[in-house]
């Protein structure tokens, strides 16, 4: 069993080891499936497709990532290089290159996955007596698929969707379940209620085929059982389904490694905080890692190069969320000559366009589970929690390198606030801010500072042109302009 999923991770890999410029090849979800799906290894292939999909560069390689901080204010954009500009001064349309990018390869990871599953299935029932190796390596495939649809549809629900509490009656996406998505078919949108039950029951086949692999080892650039609890807490805590998503954190962190994921397991070292940015190796804060290397050849398409030659800047608003005395403030100067920028995007040494991508990390568990006990009135509980991030700030800690809880807000709504404050300066950089701000109603700061009243919450991005003009969509979001920021 060992020597197969060691296999599995070797052509796992190759998922995450490609050019952002190159995604013309022929993989299995550009064939029929019934041609496709042969053997184990066309199987895997399938699998690589959907990575390779999902680490692109319109997707969570760049642009899903970027839009959290730039659209919500935490980021500027510069003139001079365009990159990102008209995204951080709000200046949008149903054209935009961007969106338009995350709608199409969302939905390539969507459509790489059912093929595969499809696949698997069909390869399955025509080799009943398939040796348990073999099996082991197509269940762990299939619980990477459904992991990687869901994940897929979480990432397009933030911008093409209203958040939950606006209600699950709310439109969502189209369901893409059973057969692949086929061109200028007309897609029908469910509900929003729909579009995360389906990701849950996606979430949950994977765990389950997860079990059926072995229960192989955690594999950090990969969908691991502790990254598909990772983003079960995630998409729950999104829901307001506050116990499962506490739930499924604690399991998260239990599986990283860190005993049964009491806060005392929690030992972050600001040392190392500091420097795993510029490694490409996995660090005891990954969970999932969107991994890349030099032969990628990133280059002008690399979160990098948007934080470092094309000049995006945190901004003043950014900021102001950090004291002096916060370790993490440490990572906003000076990158490429620009200055501030974040520089959790520094790359390595050889190759300043190259950084891992974390998706999945153990603060957000941390944080998901402080803010389930601050809902539930369990201060102290919510107080320890907080304390894994909020020690990086010297203010909060104690002699013994431990928080010292007497610093934190005891009042529960005082707290709460400051549990998203905490989510803000932890994840600065990665993407989280815009959902985070919608999902909590959050007034924000958005244009550079000149608009401090615009609250995501009630925002919605439009379907993007191309895919309402090529038939697959024709339900658009309408009315999306009325919730656009405006100047003070």
């Amino acid at each position: 069993m060992k020597k197969i999923l060691n296999k599995i991770s070797i052509v796992l890999s190759l998922a995450l080891a490609v050019s952002s410029c190159d995604f013309d090849t022929e993989l299995q979800q550009n064939v029929d499936t019934a041609d496709a799906f042969k053997n184990v290894q066309d199987v895997s292939n399938g699998t690589t497709g959907a990575y390779q999909a999902l680490a692109n560069y319109p997707f969570l390689g760049n642009y899903a990532i970027a839009f959290g901080d730039f659209a919500g204010g935490l980021a500027n954009g510069s003139a001079s290089s365009g990159h990102f500009y008209s995204v951080s001064y709000w200046s949008v349309s149903d054209t935009d290159e961007e969106m338009e990018g995350i709608w199409q390869y969302g939905f390539k990871v969507v459509d790489a996955a059912v093929r595969t599953i499809n696949g698997a299935d069909a390869l399955l029932a025509a080799n009943p007596d398939m040796s348990d190796d073999d099996k082991a390596t197509i269940y762990y495939n299939v619980s990477q698929c459904y992991a990687l649809r869901a994940l897929a549809y979480f990432t397009m629900t933030q911008y093409f969707c209203y958040p939950y509490s606006k209600g699950a009656d709310q439109k969502g996406l189209p369901i893409v379940k059973d057969q692949p998505v086929e061109a200028f078919q007309n897609a029908t949108r469910a509900s929003l209620g729909d579009t995360y039950s389906f990701m849950l029951d996606d979430i949950k086949k994977a765990l389950e085929y997860n079990e059926e692999a072995g229960s192989p080892s955690l594999q950090y650039f990969f969908l691991n059982k502790a990254a598909i609890y990772a983003l079960k807490a995630r998409v729950c805590l999104y829901m307001g389904n506050y116990a499962d998503a506490e739930a499924a954190a604690k399991k998260a962190i239990e599986l990283k490694g860190k005993g049964n994921a009491t806060y005392t397991d929690l030992t972050p070292n600001n040392e190392t905080y500091l420097t795993m940015w510029a490694s490409l190796n996995p660090s005891d804060e990954d969970i999932f890692t969107l991994s890349k290397t030099t032969d990628d050849n990133l280059s002008a398409n690399a979160l990098n190069t948007l934080w470092g030659s094309y000049y995006g800047k945190v901004s003043t608003y950014g900021q102001s969320f950090f004291s002096d005395t916060d370790v993490r403030a440490q990572l906003i100067g000076v990158v490429d000559s620009n200055s501030p920028a974040s520089m959790k995007w520094q790359g390595i040494e050889s190759s300043q366009a190259t950084s891992n991508i974390p998706i999945f990390r153990k603060s957000e568990m941390a944080l998901i589970i402080a803010e389930c006990e601050a809902r539930n009135g369990n201060i102290t509980e919510a107080q320890k929690y907080v304390g894994y991030t909020a020690k990086r700030d010297s203010q909060y800690a104690a002699e013994d390198g431990s928080c010292d809880l007497s610093k934190l807000p005891s009042d529960k709504d005082a707290l709460l606030e400051f549990i998203w404050k905490e989510n803000t300066r932890e994840f600065l950089g990665e993407g989280h801010f815009y959902s985070e701000a919608r999902r909590l109603d959050k007034t924000v700061t958005v244009m550079a500072g000149t608009c401090t009243t615009f609250r995501p919450a009630n925002f919605v991005f439009p379907i993007p042109a191309a895919e309402i003009n090529a038939g697959f969509m024709k339900d658009q979001n309408t009315g999306w302009e009325d919730g656009l920021p405006e100047r003070d």
